[in-house]
């Protein structure tokens, strides 16, 4: 039975003379629960939690890895000792008092550490995400030991020594693991150990933490990349110590912070300098692109997630605390205006109970909210919250970023007569790469604030050397000799925006071999965003641009326009067609979705990639069997479908109209890609009344969950290079009885990752309104 008190810290909201930023734990308290370690009743978080088509969640498991684990624990010990720190409420220290009471229980004899715990109590001592070896888990219960100890030194001694012994034991058997300066030889995983050992330094000044914190600085300071032409400018290296090009990935990406850090330990100013520099450079990509997970051969906007976002957050409150520049202050909570809305999609990243949502999709929020999520939000709030209040315009859902990143794939540009073909492939963005051979002009109209771009090319793999490649946007033109360099992302040149819709061309010439261009990317040189309510600009300039102050600037109004598409609700006329007593919606001329390929199009057909042109897809053959003369029975209905070229469209607010007749019931056959989907669709009657019925579908391959039926269950489906994946996927369908009245138009949701195959309506047989 949970203590009473959890009703105290449901809901707080820190007074300081910082940024008013409201903490809602109701959310992390619901995943909070007693869990069996080997025996011994502790308190840890259910790593998962799944989104219920109500809006409620239901607590979930890590299939095959287990419940709960100390890398989700390990986070929230070190919330709610931050949070203790600045309320001093007793609620707070004890939830971060069970917290490590959970990560202790994790550690083994020689001082490392298993990460997870399977629901019989049982600890997974060996999966790949769970046994020991100077992991992940292991620098995580370090940062979290060492901070606890550090803040109950003065309040909890006995508690303080047990926790500095285990910090002490663990530090000790990581270092084991050091390869020049860096655990494993990686630099994200070093900068937590680096953390954890400065939180144990601070309290005993140990020469074995002293000399591994001088020598893991090093190591990072040489690894940050510092190179105006390159894309990952300002990051740090986080490849492999056999891999010879650069990668980085947003997520644990804390090199910065740890790099702050030790420049503060080690009386070191010019590690405060390259991390404070740095941190500036990349907010270039990390404000116009979002919190994006990954850069190494492509760039892989999504999905972005709460982590990548805190990491990024917690090094700016860091670097701002550390050195108070005001222009790091004003990133920073920028940075967190990402979680209330200022991305992509426009939507909020928190629920109204303190839900850290899973994840920005290209086209959806995926709404579960397990512990990593919710906590990382958490974090990133506590650090947000601690800026000086003069920054609170910059956290703010009423923000527009003027200049953001544009990623094209090079398989969707138009190529003309480019000497050029699309290759599908694995391992690449959008799963295709365009192969050029010869002359080529890849086209795409693109809407550039009047600002500098920095052209980018994402090379897969290539066959030739130099390439001369010539750039064009209406009257920017730009031409640079490149030296190919496969598996990375290589700068073309610089083009100036117009603020209109124009055409961006990409094109060169090959006098031999050939090269495969995976995207083009454009990133502006500046960061521009709008502050609606103050209407005024904010510009950070850290290139040195020309056109505008270096620094951060305060322009009044919109310091750029640009012209806007129009959404418009596209209302589609269709035609009624009767068979075997049903009335279905003619939709065949509208359908835009390829989504159940034969088997000539399964290496074409696309239903679950709306970033690129090839994708996973139903298998044609199987539905075949089941479909009579172009209709498919489900138990009282039938379903006109089509099965040879285009048989779907995704649900982007379509209002369907059609002649005015009376119908007992509507029947909507689809699935959706990437998740469940609740939504409603609106009925129009003859009488412009109307009614609200649901529409809503789950993931193809997940199984009903959102009130519909199977219509058909597939055995597998083919992946997005043709092969059979034995995956079962499903169609399902919903029924609706309708009111006694003419229906004459159905208007749609938009819900784009939700796809409509047919809508059927069947006529009241007569007499049978009758009383």
């Amino acid at each position: 039975m949970k203590r009473a008190l959890i009703i105290l810290v449901l809901l707080i909201s820190l007074m300081l003379l910082g940024i008013e930023v409201q903490i809602n734990l109701d959310h992390l308290e619901f995943l909070r629960d007693h869990f069996v370690v080997e025996g011994e009743s502790v308190i840890g978080y259910w790593i998962y939690a799944d989104r219920l088509p109500d809006g409620n969640y239901r607590h979930a498991d890590a299939q095959g890895e287990g419940v709960t684990c100390v890398d989700d624990v390990a986070r929230a010990a070190v919330l709610y000792l931050r949070l203790f720190e600045i309320s001093g409420m007793e609620q707070h220290y004890d939830r971060a008092k069970e917290a490590l009471e959970f990560v202790l229980s994790m550690q083994d004899s020689d001082g490392d550490f298993y990460n997870f715990v399977f629901e019989d109590g049982s600890i997974n001592r060996n999966g790949p995400t769970s046994r020991k070896g100077g992991n992940w888990w292991a620098a995580r219960a370090l940062y979290a030991l060492a901070k606890g100890a550090r803040v109950s030194q003065n309040l909890d001694p006995e508690f303080s020594m047990r926790l500095a012994d285990a910090a002490q034991r663990c530090f000790r058997k990581i270092i084991g693991f050091e390869r020049d300066g860096l655990i494993q030889g990686y630099t994200d995983l070093s900068s937590v150990v680096l953390l954890g050992a400065a939180e144990l330094y601070s309290m005993s000044n140990d020469v074995l933490l002293g000399g591994f914190i001088k020598r893991c600085a090093a190591a990072l300071q040489s690894k940050v990349i510092q190179n105006e032409d390159s894309i990952f400018n300002g990051l740090v290296d986080e490849s492999s110590p056999s891999e010879p090009r650069y990668f980085w990935h947003g997520w644990g990406s804390r090199q910065l912070e740890a790099l702050a850090v030790a420049g503060e330990i080690l009386g070191d100013d010019s590690l405060l300098e390259i991390s404070t520099e740095s941190f500036k450079q990349s907010s270039l990509l990390l404000i116009n692109a979002g919190p994006l997970y990954s850069i190494s051969s492509y760039l892989q906007l999504f999905p972005q997630i709460a982590y990548a976002a805190e990491s990024a957050i917690s090094a700016g409150f860091r670097l701002y605390h550390l050195t108070g520049d005001r222009d790091i202050a004003a990133i920073t909570a920028l940075l967190g205006s990402w979680f209330l809305g200022v991305n992509k999609l426009n939507q909020s990243m928190v629920g109204k109970n303190g839900e850290g949502f899973d994840g920005l999709e290209f086209s959806h929020v995926n709404k579960n909210a397990g512990a990593e999520s919710t906590i990382s939000m958490l974090l990133s709030l506590e650090r947000i919250k601690r800026l000086p209040e003069e920054y609170g315009d910059l956290f703010s859902a009423a923000i527009e970023v003027l200049t953001p990143v544009v990623v094209l794939e090079a398989e969707s540009m138009r190529a003309g007569l480019s000497e050029s073909e699309i290759i599908q492939s694995t391992g690449v963005s959008g799963s295709a790469v365009t192969k050029i051979s010869g002359a080529f002009s890849l086209r795409q109209p693109v809407t550039l604030v009047e600002a500098s771009y920095s052209v980018f090319a994402a090379i897969n793999e290539a066959r030739t050397n130099e390439v001369v490649f010539t750039l064009r946007l209406g009257e920017s033109k730009s031409e640079k000799t490149v030296k190919i360099e496969e598996k990375t992302v290589q700068k073309l040149g610089v083009l100036k925006g117009n603020g209109k819709e124009t055409t961006l061309t990409v094109g060169g010439k090959l006098s031999e071999g050939s090269f495969d261009i995976d995207q083009i990317i454009l990133v502006p040189d500046i960061v521009a965003v709008y502050l609606v309510e103050d209407d005024v600009s904010i510009v950070f300039n850290f290139k040195g641009c020309s056109e505008f102050d270096e620094g951060v600037s305060v322009i009044d109004g919109r310091v750029f326009e640009r012209e806007k598409s129009v959404l418009q609700v596209p209302v589609l006329p269709v035609s009624l067609i009767e068979m075997n007593g049903f009335v279905h919606l003619d939709l065949l001329k509208y359908f835009d979705n390829n989504g159940i390929a034969t088997s000539d199009e399964r290496k074409t057909a696309n239903f679950d990639n709306p970033q690129g042109l090839f994708g996973a897809s139903y298998i044609s053959s199987e539905l075949e069997k089941a479909i009579d003369s172009g209709s498919l029975a489900v138990e009282d209905t039938e379903f006109m479908v089509n099965v040879d070229g285009n048989d779907n469209f995704r649900l982007t607010g379509q209002a369907l109209t059609f002649s005015a007749e009376m119908f007992d019931k509507i029947c909507i056959l689809g699935a959706a890609n990437h998740g469940d989907y609740t939504g409603e669709a609106l009925l129009i009657y003859e009488d412009d009344s109307q009614q609200v019925i649901p529409l809503s579908f789950s993931d193809w391959c997940g199984g009903p969950s959102t009130g519909e039926k199977i219509a058909f269950e597939f055995s597998g489906r083919y992946d997005n290079t043709g092969n059979t994946e034995r995956i079962k996927c499903m169609l399902y369908y919903r029924c609706v009885d309708l009111l006694e009245k003419p229906l004459k138009g159905i208007v749609l949701p938009q819900m784009p990752n939700v796809h409509v195959f047919a809508i059927s309506l069947s006529r009241a047989e007569p007499g049978s309104q009758e009383e």
